[in-house]
Protein backbone atom coordinates (compact mmCIF):
# COMPACT_ATOMS: atom_id res chain seq x y z
CA UNK A 1 0.00 0.00 0.00
CA UNK A 2 1.50 3.24 -0.87
CA UNK A 3 2.42 5.88 1.90
CA UNK A 4 0.18 8.60 2.89
CA UNK A 5 1.51 12.13 1.90
CA UNK A 6 0.17 15.78 1.02
CA UNK A 7 0.93 19.58 1.09
CA UNK A 8 1.35 22.31 3.21
CA UNK A 9 0.02 25.12 1.32
CA UNK A 10 1.09 28.36 2.18
CA UNK A 11 -0.94 31.33 0.43
CA UNK A 12 0.80 34.57 0.81
CA UNK A 13 4.10 33.29 -0.28
CA UNK A 14 3.97 35.82 -3.02
CA UNK A 15 3.62 39.00 -0.64
CA UNK A 16 7.13 37.77 0.03
CA UNK A 17 8.35 39.91 -3.49
CA UNK A 18 11.57 39.28 -4.58
CA UNK A 19 10.87 40.45 -8.10
CA UNK A 20 13.26 39.02 -10.31
CA UNK A 21 15.62 37.40 -8.04
CA UNK A 22 16.07 33.28 -8.72
CA UNK A 23 13.93 32.94 -5.30
CA UNK A 24 11.02 34.44 -6.51
CA UNK A 25 7.06 34.35 -5.96
CA UNK A 26 6.93 32.23 -9.24
CA UNK A 27 8.87 29.05 -7.61
CA UNK A 28 5.79 27.77 -6.07
CA UNK A 29 2.67 28.20 -8.45
CA UNK A 30 4.60 26.72 -11.21
CA UNK A 31 4.79 23.38 -8.80
CA UNK A 32 1.36 23.56 -8.06
CA UNK A 33 0.26 24.03 -11.23
CA UNK A 34 1.50 20.55 -12.10
CA UNK A 35 0.36 19.04 -9.47
CA UNK A 36 -3.30 20.58 -10.05
CA UNK A 37 -3.01 19.33 -13.52
CA UNK A 38 -1.82 15.78 -12.72
CA UNK A 39 -4.41 12.88 -11.63
CA UNK A 40 -2.21 12.81 -7.97
CA UNK A 41 -3.68 15.62 -6.88
CA UNK A 42 -6.27 13.75 -5.42
CA UNK A 43 -3.40 11.37 -3.70
CA UNK A 44 -2.33 14.38 -1.71
CA UNK A 45 -3.86 15.64 1.81
CA UNK A 46 -3.29 19.29 2.52
CA UNK A 47 -2.98 20.82 5.46
CA UNK A 48 -3.70 24.76 5.94
CA UNK A 49 -0.25 26.05 8.11
CA UNK A 50 -0.86 28.29 11.18
CA UNK A 51 1.92 31.28 11.47
CA UNK A 52 4.52 30.86 14.23
CA UNK A 53 4.89 32.60 17.05
CA UNK A 54 7.39 34.77 18.46
CA UNK A 55 8.52 31.83 20.99
CA UNK A 56 8.64 29.56 18.37
CA UNK A 57 10.96 31.83 16.52
CA UNK A 58 13.33 32.39 19.43
CA UNK A 59 13.77 28.95 19.97
CA UNK A 60 15.93 29.00 16.71
CA UNK A 61 17.13 32.72 16.35
CA UNK A 62 18.19 35.71 19.15
CA UNK A 63 15.55 38.39 19.66
CA UNK A 64 18.24 41.08 17.41
CA UNK A 65 17.68 38.68 14.83
CA UNK A 66 13.65 38.96 14.87
CA UNK A 67 13.91 42.34 15.31
CA UNK A 68 16.39 43.01 12.32
CA UNK A 69 13.62 40.93 9.62
CA UNK A 70 10.67 43.36 11.10
CA UNK A 71 12.78 46.21 10.74
CA UNK A 72 13.66 45.67 7.24
CA UNK A 73 10.09 44.58 5.99
CA UNK A 74 9.11 47.85 7.76
CA UNK A 75 11.29 49.67 5.79
CA UNK A 76 11.02 47.82 2.81
CA UNK A 77 11.93 47.49 -0.27
CA UNK A 78 15.34 46.88 0.49
CA UNK A 79 18.34 43.98 0.82
CA UNK A 80 19.33 42.65 4.37
CA UNK A 81 22.51 41.37 2.50
CA UNK A 82 23.56 41.36 -1.10
CA UNK A 83 21.52 38.22 -1.30
CA UNK A 84 18.77 38.28 0.59
CA UNK A 85 15.48 40.80 -0.87
CA UNK A 86 13.15 42.09 1.54
CA UNK A 87 9.75 43.36 1.38
CA UNK A 88 6.59 45.01 3.36
CA UNK A 89 5.40 41.78 3.90
CA UNK A 90 8.16 39.47 3.63
CA UNK A 91 8.26 39.43 8.16
CA UNK A 92 4.49 38.27 7.78
CA UNK A 93 4.95 35.38 5.14
CA UNK A 94 8.36 34.57 7.25
CA UNK A 95 6.52 33.57 9.97
CA UNK A 96 4.03 31.82 8.46
CA UNK A 97 6.42 29.59 6.43
CA UNK A 98 8.02 28.74 9.86
CA UNK A 99 4.49 28.26 11.25
CA UNK A 100 3.89 25.97 8.44
CA UNK A 101 6.66 23.41 9.15
CA UNK A 102 5.51 23.54 12.88
CA UNK A 103 1.69 22.39 11.24
CA UNK A 104 3.55 19.66 9.31
CA UNK A 105 4.84 18.83 12.57
CA UNK A 106 2.05 18.53 14.39
CA UNK A 107 0.36 16.59 11.83
CA UNK A 108 2.67 13.46 11.06
CA UNK A 109 3.48 13.82 15.00
CA UNK A 110 -0.17 13.06 15.53
CA UNK A 111 -0.57 9.23 15.60
CA UNK A 112 -4.41 9.40 14.79
CA UNK A 113 -5.87 7.09 11.50
CA UNK A 114 -5.68 10.08 9.40
CA UNK A 115 -2.61 11.37 9.76
CA UNK A 116 -0.08 11.51 6.84
CA UNK A 117 3.34 9.75 7.07
CA UNK A 118 4.89 12.76 5.33
CA UNK A 119 4.35 15.94 4.49
CA UNK A 120 5.64 18.68 1.84
CA UNK A 121 5.69 21.85 2.96
CA UNK A 122 5.94 24.54 -0.06
CA UNK A 123 7.14 27.41 1.28
CA UNK A 124 9.18 30.17 1.02
CA UNK A 125 11.16 32.49 1.75
CA UNK A 126 13.59 29.06 2.34
CA UNK A 127 15.42 28.94 5.61
CA UNK A 128 18.63 26.77 5.81
CA UNK A 129 20.95 29.62 5.60
CA UNK A 130 19.64 31.96 8.55
CA UNK A 131 21.99 31.82 11.61
CA UNK A 132 21.02 32.41 15.01
CA UNK A 133 22.18 35.81 14.65
CA UNK A 134 22.12 36.79 10.90
CA UNK A 135 19.34 36.35 8.03
CA UNK A 136 21.38 35.41 4.77
CA UNK A 137 21.29 33.41 1.34
CA UNK A 138 18.06 34.43 0.22
CA UNK A 139 16.54 32.94 4.17
CA UNK A 140 14.88 34.80 6.77
CA UNK A 141 13.90 32.46 9.14
CA UNK A 142 15.30 28.77 9.83
CA UNK A 143 12.01 26.47 9.65
CA UNK A 144 14.37 23.35 10.05
CA UNK A 145 15.59 24.26 12.84
CA UNK A 146 12.89 26.19 13.74
CA UNK A 147 10.68 22.81 13.67
CA UNK A 148 13.34 20.38 15.13
CA UNK A 149 13.34 22.60 18.17
CA UNK A 150 9.95 22.98 18.85
CA UNK A 151 9.26 19.07 18.13
CA UNK A 152 11.72 18.73 21.15
CA UNK A 153 9.89 21.63 23.35
CA UNK A 154 6.47 20.98 22.29
CA UNK A 155 6.08 17.36 21.15
CA UNK A 156 8.47 15.93 24.14
CA UNK A 157 10.84 13.87 21.25
CA UNK A 158 14.75 13.16 22.13
CA UNK A 159 15.98 13.00 18.76
CA UNK A 160 14.84 14.92 15.81
CA UNK A 161 17.04 14.06 12.20
CA UNK A 162 17.21 17.08 9.83
CA UNK A 163 18.66 15.82 6.49
CA UNK A 164 19.91 18.37 3.88
CA UNK A 165 20.03 17.55 0.42
CA UNK A 166 20.27 21.24 -0.98
CA UNK A 167 23.05 21.73 -3.25
CA UNK A 168 24.21 24.72 -0.84
CA UNK A 169 25.53 23.50 2.52
CA UNK A 170 22.77 24.67 5.42
CA UNK A 171 25.23 26.43 7.30
CA UNK A 172 22.35 28.09 8.94
CA UNK A 173 20.93 24.79 10.63
CA UNK A 174 24.46 23.64 11.58
CA UNK A 175 25.24 26.64 13.47
CA UNK A 176 21.72 26.61 15.36
CA UNK A 177 21.89 22.93 16.25
CA UNK A 178 25.92 22.64 16.29
CA UNK A 179 25.90 22.00 20.61
CA UNK A 180 22.79 20.18 20.36
CA UNK A 181 22.55 16.19 20.34
CA UNK A 182 18.85 16.47 20.37
CA UNK A 183 18.91 17.27 16.90
CA UNK A 184 21.35 15.53 14.13
CA UNK A 185 22.43 17.83 11.55
CA UNK A 186 22.97 15.44 8.07
CA UNK A 187 23.76 17.38 4.99
CA UNK A 188 24.47 16.70 1.33
CA UNK A 189 26.40 19.78 -0.38
CA UNK A 190 28.37 20.53 -3.28
CA UNK A 191 31.84 21.76 -2.10
CA UNK A 192 33.19 24.43 -2.93
CA UNK A 193 29.42 26.13 -3.05
CA UNK A 194 28.37 29.47 -1.43
CA UNK A 195 28.29 29.47 1.89
CA UNK A 196 32.13 28.68 2.05
CA UNK A 197 30.95 26.25 5.53
CA UNK A 198 30.39 22.25 5.60
CA UNK A 199 33.99 20.91 5.11
CA UNK A 200 33.69 16.82 6.37
CA UNK A 201 35.43 17.87 9.90
CA UNK A 202 33.18 20.34 11.31
CA UNK A 203 31.38 18.06 13.64
CA UNK A 204 29.90 20.01 15.83
CA UNK A 205 30.75 21.05 19.81
CA UNK A 206 30.69 20.65 23.40
CA UNK A 207 27.25 17.67 23.93
CA UNK A 208 26.69 18.07 19.72
CA UNK A 209 29.94 16.60 19.08
CA UNK A 210 29.46 14.13 16.60
CA UNK A 211 25.66 15.28 15.46
CA UNK A 212 26.70 17.29 12.58
CA UNK A 213 27.48 15.25 9.90
CA UNK A 214 28.88 16.64 6.43
CA UNK A 215 29.05 15.14 3.54
CA UNK A 216 30.88 17.87 0.42
CA UNK A 217 29.88 16.09 -2.09
CA UNK A 218 32.94 17.19 -5.33
CA UNK A 219 31.07 19.37 -8.02
CA UNK A 220 29.65 17.17 -11.04
CA UNK A 221 27.78 14.81 -8.18
CA UNK A 222 25.36 13.11 -9.69
CA UNK A 223 22.54 10.45 -8.53
CA UNK A 224 25.26 7.68 -8.14
CA UNK A 225 27.35 9.77 -6.37
CA UNK A 226 24.59 10.67 -3.72
CA UNK A 227 22.92 7.96 -3.77
CA UNK A 228 26.12 5.63 -2.85
CA UNK A 229 26.40 8.46 0.06
CA UNK A 230 22.94 7.63 1.93
CA UNK A 231 23.59 4.11 1.00
CA UNK A 232 27.43 4.05 3.46
CA UNK A 233 26.87 6.96 4.92
CA UNK A 234 23.50 8.68 6.03
CA UNK A 235 21.59 5.64 7.02
CA UNK A 236 23.57 3.70 9.03
CA UNK A 237 23.93 6.92 10.45
CA UNK A 238 20.22 7.99 10.82
CA UNK A 239 19.98 3.94 12.25
CA UNK A 240 21.95 4.56 15.00
CA UNK A 241 20.70 7.67 15.84
CA UNK A 242 17.40 6.26 15.73
CA UNK A 243 15.40 9.41 15.30
CA UNK A 244 11.75 10.20 16.34
CA UNK A 245 11.10 12.76 13.67
CA UNK A 246 12.73 12.81 10.42
CA UNK A 247 12.78 16.83 8.50
CA UNK A 248 14.38 16.64 5.18
CA UNK A 249 15.39 20.18 3.68
CA UNK A 250 14.53 19.74 0.54
CA UNK A 251 16.71 21.57 -2.00
CA UNK A 252 16.40 20.61 -5.64
CA UNK A 253 18.70 22.82 -6.98
CA UNK A 254 21.51 20.25 -7.10
CA UNK A 255 19.93 19.25 -10.46
CA UNK A 256 21.56 19.13 -13.54
CA UNK A 257 20.10 22.33 -14.97
CA UNK A 258 19.95 24.59 -11.95
CA UNK A 259 21.87 27.57 -12.49
CA UNK A 260 22.94 28.44 -8.96
CA UNK A 261 25.32 24.93 -8.64
CA UNK A 262 27.48 22.39 -10.82
CA UNK A 263 25.36 19.46 -9.60
CA UNK A 264 24.21 16.63 -11.72
CA UNK A 265 21.22 14.46 -10.17
CA UNK A 266 18.04 13.96 -11.90
CA UNK A 267 14.66 13.46 -11.61
CA UNK A 268 14.72 9.96 -11.03
CA UNK A 269 18.01 10.74 -8.48
CA UNK A 270 15.67 13.14 -6.52
CA UNK A 271 13.00 10.81 -6.24
CA UNK A 272 14.63 7.69 -4.56
CA UNK A 273 16.57 10.16 -2.31
CA UNK A 274 12.71 10.94 -0.92
CA UNK A 275 11.92 7.08 -1.32
CA UNK A 276 14.86 5.88 0.42
CA UNK A 277 14.14 9.09 3.26
CA UNK A 278 10.50 8.44 3.44
CA UNK A 279 11.17 4.36 3.39
CA UNK A 280 13.52 4.61 6.68
CA UNK A 281 10.61 6.86 8.68
CA UNK A 282 8.30 4.41 7.60
CA UNK A 283 10.01 1.21 9.01
CA UNK A 284 10.61 3.23 12.11
CA UNK A 285 7.46 4.43 12.43
CA UNK A 286 7.99 7.92 12.43
CA UNK A 287 6.86 10.97 10.93
CA UNK A 288 9.00 12.83 8.02
CA UNK A 289 8.26 16.52 7.15
CA UNK A 290 9.93 18.20 3.85
CA UNK A 291 10.90 21.59 4.01
CA UNK A 292 11.38 23.75 0.35
CA UNK A 293 14.25 25.04 0.11
CA UNK A 294 16.56 25.85 -3.25
CA UNK A 295 15.50 24.77 -6.63
CA UNK A 296 15.60 27.89 -8.83
CA UNK A 297 15.02 26.61 -12.70
CA UNK A 298 11.38 27.00 -13.16
CA UNK A 299 11.38 24.63 -16.04
CA UNK A 300 12.81 21.85 -14.18
CA UNK A 301 11.40 22.75 -10.60
CA UNK A 302 7.66 21.22 -10.89
CA UNK A 303 9.08 17.98 -12.38
CA UNK A 304 11.47 17.73 -9.68
CA UNK A 305 9.09 18.16 -6.62
CA UNK A 306 6.41 15.76 -8.12
CA UNK A 307 9.36 13.07 -8.38
CA UNK A 308 9.70 14.03 -4.38
CA UNK A 309 6.29 13.35 -3.73
CA UNK A 310 6.17 10.25 -5.79
CA UNK A 311 8.95 9.04 -3.46
CA UNK A 312 7.53 10.00 -0.41
CA UNK A 313 4.24 8.65 -1.19
CA UNK A 314 5.23 5.09 -3.07
CA UNK A 315 3.69 6.24 -6.34
CA UNK A 316 5.07 6.27 -10.08
CA UNK A 317 5.76 9.70 -11.96
CA UNK A 318 6.74 10.35 -14.97
CA UNK A 319 10.76 10.65 -14.72
CA UNK A 320 12.73 11.45 -17.65
CA UNK A 321 15.22 13.52 -17.77
CA UNK A 322 17.26 14.48 -21.04
CA UNK A 323 19.81 15.23 -17.92
CA UNK A 324 20.14 11.69 -17.17
CA UNK A 325 22.96 10.56 -19.65
CA UNK A 326 24.89 13.35 -18.69
CA UNK A 327 28.22 12.37 -16.69
CA UNK A 328 31.57 13.43 -15.66
CA UNK A 329 34.30 11.03 -16.55
CA UNK A 330 35.75 11.54 -12.75
CA UNK A 331 34.41 13.38 -10.06
CA UNK A 332 36.88 12.38 -7.59
CA UNK A 333 33.93 10.73 -5.32
CA UNK A 334 35.59 7.83 -4.20
CA UNK A 335 38.40 9.41 -2.29
CA UNK A 336 36.20 12.06 -0.66
CA UNK A 337 33.90 9.07 0.07
CA UNK A 338 36.74 7.42 2.21
CA UNK A 339 37.36 10.90 3.83
CA UNK A 340 34.06 11.55 4.88
CA UNK A 341 34.05 7.74 6.52
CA UNK A 342 37.19 8.61 8.29
CA UNK A 343 35.81 11.09 9.91
CA UNK A 344 32.57 9.62 10.88
CA UNK A 345 33.74 6.51 12.28
CA UNK A 346 35.02 8.56 15.43
CA UNK A 347 31.15 8.91 16.21
CA UNK A 348 29.16 6.64 13.92
CA UNK A 349 29.74 2.78 13.61
CA UNK A 350 30.32 2.57 9.54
Amino acid sequence: MSRSTGLVLLADQALHDTGDHPENSRRIPTVLDRLQRSDDWKRFQLVEPRAADIEDIRRAHSAAHVDLVRSAAEAAPTWIDGDTPVSSASYDVAMKAAGAALSAVDAVVDSGETSPDSLFAMIRPPGHHATPERPMGFCLFNNAAVAARYAVERHGLQRVAVLDWDVHHGNGTQDILWSDPSALFVSLHQWPLYPGTGWLEETGAGDGEGFTVNLPMPPSSGDREHLQAMTDVVEPILAAYDPQLLIVSAGQDGHAADQLANQMITAAGFNTLAERAAAFAADRGIGLVALHEGGYNLNTLPQLDHAILAGLGDFATDLSDPYSEVRAADVGWPERLEEIKRVQRSYWPL
